[in-house]
């Protein structure tokens, strides 16, 4: 999942792994060792079935996960590749899985699946198994990076207080949305699930709404998207950082580090935004 411009991710990897991947391979392990399909319901025990497809599982969802989190550096790069990505994670996942369930059989069942047209009919099952399994965490985690569609709550209607007046035709109409202690020195928004977060020289605060939407109410404003999850207040740069990968990272006024991706680069340099040097 992308990190936010302070460096931390907006739902911890660890809350990701235990409490989705991890139920989701033990509870897909219980039921096919209960089930036994391809034969081990006949020809294993319980026990056996039970320690034969958490094996299984377990590895191969080691593998996914290590893939998985390779590909996830190319995909907060590419997000419309996501696709393609999964689609190679599978396949690299089900190469090494059928050679494994191959040999595995031919050592517990003496079934010999080391031919060509053997491990090709395994491999289908091996591949079916795989998506099978790891079908809802997928969906969940291209759901939180936002590359699928997900209903999107109502948005609150904002309300005009006494010691907030409303936006005039002077100002871009999201600034009305700020709370009024966060003032009107905005700095930077950051997507967070269906919520945007607001940097102000004041503080932050978070605001139900798409970001997209968020940055078309900021016409008028001098910034722009740097990244599929920030944007940016030109005032609010103070310098600019280059990573040893030559990656540019944005330092704002208050010192948050903001990630340009590759594909605003050239629109963060054509700004004049990597001379600043600092206040």
């Amino acid at each position: 999942m992308d990190t936010s411009a302070t460096g931390r991710p907006r739902t911890p990897y660890r809350r990701r792994l235990l409490g989705r991947r991890v139920p989701v391979l033990l509870g897909a392990a219980l039921v096919l060792a209960l089930l036994g399909p391809f034969g081990t319901f006949a020809d294993l025990t319980l026990t056996q079935r039970l320690a034969y497809w958490v094996g299984l599982i377990g590895l191969g969802g080691l593998a996914f996960e290590l893939l998985t989190l390779a590909a996830g550096r190319l995909l907060s790069e590419r997000p419309e590749a996501w696709r393609a990505l999964l689609a190679g994670v599978t396949l690299a996942v089900a190469a090494p899985m059928t050679l494994a369930v191959a040999l595995l059989e031919k050592s517990l069942r003496g079934k010999d699946m080391l031919d060509p047209l053997g491990l090709a009919e395994l491999s289908v099952y091996v591949v079916l198994v795989t998506l099978l399994v790891s079908a809802i965490p997928v969906w969940l985690e291209l759901r939180d990076r936002g590359l699928l569609a997900a209903p999107t709550p109502p948005l609150p209607l904002p309300l005009p207080l006494p010691d907030r007046p409303p936006a005039t035709s002077a100002e871009p109409a999201f600034l009305a949305r700020l709370p009024a202690r966060l003032g009107r020195d905005l700095l930077a928004l950051e997507m967070e699930d269906h919520y945007v977060r607001v940097h102000t020289a004041e503080g932050s605060d978070l605001i139900l709404m798409r970001l997209r939407d968020a940055i078309a109410e900021l016409a008028g404003l001098d910034g722009m998207q740097v990244h599929r999850s920030h944007w940016v207040a030109a005032a609010a740069v103070a310098g600019v950082e280059r990573k040893p990968d030559g990656k540019l990272v944005l330092v704002l006024r208050n010192g948050l580090r903001v990630p340009v991706s590759r594909s605003y680069a050239t629109a963060v340099r054509e700004a004049g935004w990597v001379e600043k040097t600092g206040p």
